[in-house]
């Protein structure tokens, strides 16, 4: 039932569903285009980011292919500016993913509010450049196969304490395979 944890999958699926209350909307920390995400803190005291993907309404069923290329890309690669995924959970009644909590919240979110984005000064915003950087280029040059995030933007930048970014939203990454028409050895330029 929930993959990937260190631990057993069914207290922890239990842990997750009973901290969120069955994903009670007084929980929900955002709502993207694949998911909402809820903010649960764990009997341990771990917190941790819970995105439930949203049913699709002309068949009731959960958006796959977003869920599985999130797992398929998280479960590649480990890098201090990429969002941890803990595991997940694929279920008829709930399939989401558990990732590590960021308190900082996302970079859209801080740069759209006019009083802390006035206190986020340029050595902050080159130090998130930075690490988003360094993020993209691990999946382009050090993993193998490559990964292709496909939808970088402020709101997929999320910020830990210090102001440090990670990398989120996996559901339109795509693995490079080599040898296919999305792969080049060269640059050709005319």
């Amino acid at each position: 039932m929930f993959t990937i944890w260190t631990y057993d999958g069914k207290m922890v699926y239990e842990n997750i569903i009973d901290a969120i209350e069955e994903f009670d909307p007084k929980y929900c920390i955002g709502v993207g285009g694949y998911g909402s995400v809820y903010k649960a803190e764990l009997p341990t005291g771990q917190v941790i980011a819970v995105k439930k993907l949203h049913p699709l309404e002309d068949e009731g069923i959960t958006n796959l292919d977003s869920f599985e290329n999130e797992i398929r890309a998280l479960t590649k690669i480990r890098h201090c500016n990429i969002v941890r995924l803990y595991g997940f959970c694929s279920h008829s009644r709930h399939s989401f993913l558990a990732y590590e909590f960021l308190d900082g919240g996302s970079l859209g979110k801080k740069l759209s509010n006019k009083e802390e984005a006035t206190e986020f000064g340029w050595i902050k915003r080159i130090n998130i450049v930075k690490g988003a950087a360094e993020g993209l280029s691990y999946m382009h040059h050090d993993c193998s196969p490559p990964i292709v995030h496909r939808d970088i933007s402020c709101k997929n930048i999320l910020l830990d304490i210090e102001h440090n970014a990670h990398i989120s939203d996996f559901g339109t990454a795509k693995v490079l395979k080599p040898d296919s028409s999305n792969w080049s050895h060269h640059l050709h330029v005319d």
